[in-house]
């Protein structure tokens, strides 16, 4: 493939992209109408976290396992069945909300099982991306990636508060399961080569090939080290997904409909950030430019924690979001690079599994903190503390020369 032929005149992977950035927006409505839902019902942050937790577990537990799969099956198969199975969840999680019959516990049931799906698809997504675009194209097609999350994201919460205001959850979450099933026509519609490494048979191969991908990265200590950063990171972070609506509904007090510009102005720092990124790539040291997208949006998280104003709240989400662009575009880019393409279901599957591992943990934490201190608090001290972890990184010179 030439490098310098347009991503646009690439008809499989504007198929692969189109598909999932719809997907990415209608999963930004399940997530506004669904944690609205349970807050308005219960009023508990306990509530909000269990669903967090339900959604970050089967990543932990299941990715692992995942990434051997992903590097035994087809991958393009593999993301359109979940699709397919991502579709059927929410669609009849949003029925079952609509008829009235929806139960709380059921919100965990369904929420595992859509997460599980994901385990699944996330790996194959990454590892078919090199598949579709190769050398300078990877970071284009990465910035892409993160523009358009983050366009569907301006999108998705702020018509998904508008939605969940006007027509309730239950329908808003049955236009979610309309874009899974679109994202699984676009796939069949594309085409790309799929490496599989030869599978041996029983369970003991299963666990040979998963210890594989952690192994892999054990062995390059400046990933395992900037894996271990992240996991720190998002431990630190992860309440923040608990508190966003309770900052909406009794800080700010601004709705389900300033919930949703919450996401939207994250989203529209996120697009903001891609562009930055197609600039930045032809600065050597991405070490670097992670490290600096990782003050930024911890600083600018503390910024939207410490405001009052819904105006500040969102342009320190805004430049939050443009830190996230800048940290996932260049982790992508580098693991992409340097994992080898027949290892990267398993590797990236350990990936997230490091860097997710402690999220739980962090999650289950939310309703004690929340005992003892303001969400407002929670949220400026974890900003402040991943800003400094960020900068900690500069001390490690394998970081910086990345």
């Amino acid at each position: 493939m030439n490098n310098n032929t347009s991503l646009w005149s690439n008809r499989s992977f504007v198929l692969v992209w189109a598909g999932q950035s719809l997907s990415m927006f209608g999963s930004r409505l399940t997530y506004i109408a669904l944690l609205w839902w349970v807050l308005e019902k219960t009023g508990s942050a306990t509530t909000l976290a269990g669903v967090a937790i339900a959604t970050a577990l089967p990543t932990l537990l299941l990715g692992p396992i995942a990434g051997v799969f992903v590097d035994r099956l087809d991958r393009r198969g593999l993301m359109l069945a979940m699709n397919l199975v991502n579709g059927f969840i929410i669609g009849t999680a949003g029925a079952l909300l609509l008829s009235g019959q929806l139960q709380v516990w059921e919100i965990y049931v369904f929420t595992i099982l859509a997460s599980t799906a994901t385990a699944f698809h996330r790996p194959s997504l990454q590892a078919s991306i090199p598949n579709l675009l190769t050398g300078e194209q990877l970071t284009k097609g990465n910035s892409l990636y993160q523009i358009s999350g983050g366009a569907a994201g301006i999108a998705g919460p702020a018509v998904g508060g508008i939605l969940v205001g006007l027509i309730g959850s239950g329908p808003t979450m049955l236009v979610d399961a309309f874009t899974f099933m679109v994202a699984a026509i676009s796939l069949l519609a594309a085409s790309f080569p799929s490496p599989r490494n030869r599978a041996r048979k029983g369970l003991t191969s299963i666990y040979s090939d998963i210890i594989v991908g952690f192994r892999f990265l054990h062995d390059r200590k400046v990933l395992f080290f900037m894996l271990l950063l992240f996991a720190l990171i998002n431990f630190l972070l992860a309440p923040t997904s608990v508190l966003f609506p309770i900052m909406a509904k009794d800080v700010l007090h601004v709705g389900a409909r300033g919930f949703g510009l919450f996401g939207s102005a994250l989203s529209l720092g996120m697009v903001i950030g891609g562009f930055l990124t197609t600039r930045l790539k032809r600065f050597h040291h991405h070490g670097l430019k992670i490290i600096f997208g990782l003050v930024l949006l911890g600083t600018t998280l503390a910024l939207f924690g410490l405001s009052r104003s819904i105006g500040l709240s969102l342009v320190a989400l805004g430049f939050v979001g443009v830190g996230v662009a800048v940290v996932n575009t260049f982790e992508a880019v580098i693991f992409q690079t340097r994992v080898p393409n027949e290892l990267q279901g398993r590797v990236f599957a350990a990936q997230s599994a490091i860097t997710d591992g402690l999220q739980p943990l962090s999650l289950a934490m939310s309703g004690v903190l929340l005992a003892a201190f303001a969400a407002p608090v929670i949220i400026a001290v974890s900003g402040i503390a991943a800003a400094l972890a960020g900068l900690g990184a500069l001390m490690v010179r394998q970081m910086r020369d990345l």
